[in-house]
């Protein structure tokens, strides 16, 4: 199945299998909760079902973030298509709101509880060898939790959602701390794909963040093992207008050119 995502179908010219557990990892400010969001909106707009667990930030501002692009989450909602598990609102306390979407609540703390609230999720809506489920982020497991622990969770997912279920599982991962590394390299052999994503390096230094993300692996499918450039727009993501890209270049090397000559004179 296709991923509806310009620059991840360019990677994935054949897109992926519908058994797949996949990691998208990278630092912060590449915009893997975007892709979350855009890969759950293809889900969406199929027709087909998504058990999205947030722990990274509110129900509320994942729905926010729906409407930033244009994707009205409520229609989604209604239909039973669109299942908010929880992870976050419990630091709130009384401050807490009840939020339409937000089926169950749960902690990152308790592994074992996450993954039976997903399968039973799945299992009311009828979600087998169709949907797909996401995961926002590890990064919150790994603060609540030992190494081994978040692996035999992600090990579990693969096993019970992917593989039983035939039902795709997105998770992200901040690669902030030596830790956070070392879990991705550990999760590079356990899952079936592994997308990266970075600001690329030399032109973060010429004061231009470009976001680029590359498929280091999926199993089953061909890929494009290239880094591939990609902006984040109102309606989503998409690759890089070139052109626009080598225009921008050519300037800001312009005006590093036209700085050296007047400290020259």
């Amino acid at each position: 199945m296709k991923l509806g995502i310009p620059p991840l179908d360019m990677a994935l010219p054949e897109g992926i299998l519908r058994s797949s557990t996949v990691i998208i990892s990278g630092p912060a400010g590449t915009g893997k909760s975007v892709i979350l969001t855009h890969i759950s909106y293809s889900f969406l707009s199929r027709g087909e079902g998504v058990v999205y667990v947030t722990f990274d930030d509110s129900p509320d501002a994942l729905l926010e973030l729906f409407r930033s692009f244009g994707w009205d989450p409520a229609k989604f909602v209604d239909e039973g298509l669109l299942s908010i598990v929880d992870g976050f609102s419990f630091r709130l306390g009384p401050l807490k709101k009840v939020i339409k979407g937000a089926v169950k609540e749960v902690k990152p703390e308790e592994p074992d509880k996450i993954l039976y609230t997903i399968n039973e999720l799945l299992e009311d809506r009828k979600l087998n060898g169709r949907g797909c489920v996401i995961i926002d982020s590890l990064n919150e497991l790994m603060f609540k939790l030992d190494i081994t622990q978040v692996l035999e969770f992600v090990k579990s997912v693969r096993a019970i959602i992917s593989k039983g279920r035939g039902v795709a599982a997105f998770l992200t991962l901040h690669t902030t701390t030596d830790a956070l590394e070392e879990l991705r390299a550990h999760l590079e052999y356990l899952v079936d794909g592994l997308v990266e994503t970075r600001i690329e390096p030399n032109l973060q230094e010429m004061g231009i963040p470009l976001k680029q993300l590359m498929v280091k692996k999926m199993r089953g499918v061909p890929t494009n093992p290239l880094w591939i450039p990609y902006v984040i727009v109102s309606d989503g993501i998409k690759l890089v207008d070139q052109s626009k890209l080598a225009a921008l270049v050519k300037a800001r090397l312009k005006e590093a050119i036209g700085g050296l000559q007047q400290g020259a004179t």
